[in-house]
């Protein structure tokens, strides 16, 4: 057996021993009694044939410390020979604080990456019930304890000291811990509600027997749990639960455990905000697609339903004034034109009312529109009115776009009616062009004529909104209405840019299509 022939004073600060009392003894005494086999026969191979199992030059291995604990140790070992004996040579160091400190950065690394981890996670899945499950089994694994679970709390309950909850999702824990924090308990026997009530943060616990928290309750104790950490899912004053992870022996929670548990909670809290949001938006668009389906059924109806007494006094005027016509002075006459002109008026607005209730309801599917075309189309459509106003329509080559094609022919034709009727004295000078924007064509209607005011330019694509007289200008109001929900059907937004004067550039957007 090897011996201990010289200790230096450093021995007693690291490994506990006397350093005289060391020399004489068996050098195995300051190795764990799990290495001492593994570490002689080590040796004795070296001795008989010179193999190194080991790195003789540096190791660091454990060291026995006199109480019992091991010690880490970055050893040094060399041999010499003195006067035909060999000798070895152990210089040696604590290590300890090393270790902890890489520890530490290997523990805050792996709950970083379990944070990140679970951030993905709630941003691609949908499931609460996943996400929580998700969650337990990532807090078990980075804090290293006997299991974790997650307690909303019961809507039925108080959050205070009689909150009570049920339980979500758990990784390891019992029944009886899950009954007991389930069971409307007071803050000094669960964790839960002691997290509930605190609602600052979260709240650790090293010993529930030591804890002056809890006045050394032995209800935790009883269900196997001596220490845990725990915090609320949401805001102090109304939170949605509790996430909270036990263990079954007394541990200290370093700061970056609990940080890690806070964020935990957050992306928790954050993940159910969400869903309740994305479910009260959903709602909403389900009450508001109900809602616009009703205001387009009564809109159609109410339209229908005006057809006929309007085509009944057209009808009747025109009696009037076909049968009475010699008896009618021109006062009689002038107010028959009126009425005649009043009611034929009124059909156009109800033609355009229902034109555009059915926008949505009524679309064909988008599909590829060359624009070249459909333009073509609509200037074939105008060509009386082109030709009446010496009008003259220049244009770019124009894309494909995806779309509703007779949608698009009315919305081109609408911007450059308007064009046309709004040219002013000088003959009309209207460009139509476009640009490429990313996913989406820009295409702009330019013309020369009178402009539009800039505190006028909103009310323009609203339903009825006329800026001219009926005098001035012919029309319903509703083109540009029409305009802008056709726009707004194919996803885009369009805009008028002018001044009084210097006409007026109508923009809108439309999607490209995918090549």
């Amino acid at each position: 057996m090897r011996k201990i022939r010289y200790a230096n004073p450093a021995v007693e600060r690291i490994l506990g021993y006397d350093p005289e009392a060391l020399v004489g003894a068996s050098k195995v005494d300051i190795i764990p009694p799990r290495l001492r086999e593994r570490h002689l026969k080590a040796l004795e191979r070296y001795l008989e044939t010179g193999e190194r199992n080991l790195d003789w030059t540096y190791v660091e291995l454990p060291g026995q410390h006199r109480d019992g604990h091991e010690v880490p140790l970055g050893v040094s070992l060399n041999d010499f020979f003195h006067n035909g004996d060999r000798y070895f040579v152990g210089l040696f160091r604590d290590v300890s604080p090393r270790k902890e400190v890489e520890e530490t950065l290997t523990a805050k690394v792996a709950q970083l990456e379990s944070v990140a981890y679970l951030s993905r996670y709630a941003l691609e899945n949908g499931d609460v019930d996943e996400l929580l499950a998700k969650a337990t089994d990532l807090v078990v694994a980075a804090l290293d304890v006997e299991c974790c679970a997650v307690l909303e709390t019961d809507a039925t309950g108080s959050r205070s000291h009689d909150a009570s909850f049920r339980v979500r999702a758990t990784t390891g824990c019992g029944d009886a811990l899950t009954e007991g924090e389930t069971a409307s308990p007071s803050p000094t026997d669960s964790l839960a509600a002691a997290a509930a009530r605190d609602g600052d943060g979260p709240i650790a616990v090293e010993s529930f027997e030591t804890d002056d928290r809890f006045d050394g309750t032995p209800l935790l104790s009883n269900r196997g749990v001596r220490s845990g950490i725990g915090v609320a899912i949401g805001p102090a004053a109304d939170s949605w639960g509790i996430l909270a992870a036990y263990d079954d022996r007394p541990c200290e929670f370093a700061d970056h455990d609990v940080d890690f548990l806070d964020s935990v909670s957050t992306i928790l809290a954050t993940a159910l905000e969400r869903r309740r949001y994305e479910r009260r938006l959903n709602e909403m668009v389900r009450e508001l697609e109900a809602s616009n389906e009703r205001l387009e059924q009564f809109a159609y109806a109410a339209s229908h339903d005006l057809q006929e007494p309007l085509r009944m006094v057209s009808s009747y005027l025109g009696l009037i004034e076909s049968r009475y016509a010699d008896d009618l002075d021109g006062d009689g006459e002038e107010f028959i034109e009126y009425a005649v002109d009043g009611a034929d008026r009124m059909r156009e607005m109800i033609d355009g009312l229902l034109a555009y209730s059915r926008i949505d309801s009524q679309g064909d599917p988008f599909e590829p529109v060359e624009l070249e075309t459909v333009l073509e189309d609509v200037l074939a459509d105008l060509q009386v009115m082109i030709e009446c106003h010496d009008a003259e329509i220049t244009a770019e080559s124009l894309p494909t776009v995806q779309g509703d094609a007779s949608q698009l022919r009315q919305l081109l034709q609408n911007l450059v009616s308007n064009a046309i009727e709004y040219s002013g004295d000088e003959p009309p000078r209207v460009h139509v062009g476009a640009d490429h924007a990313g996913d989406r064509w820009e295409i702009a209607v330019r013309d020369e004529g009178i402009g539009i005011d800039p505190d006028e330019q909103g009310r323009v694509f609203e339903v009825f909104q006329r800026l001219h007289s009926h005098e001035e200008c012919e029309g319903t109001g509703i083109g540009l209405a029409i305009c802008r929900r056709i726009v707004e059907r194919h996803g885009g937004w369009i805009r008028v840019d002018s001044e009084p004067g210097e006409g007026a550039t109508f923009t809108f957007t439309l999607p490209a299509t995918e090549s």
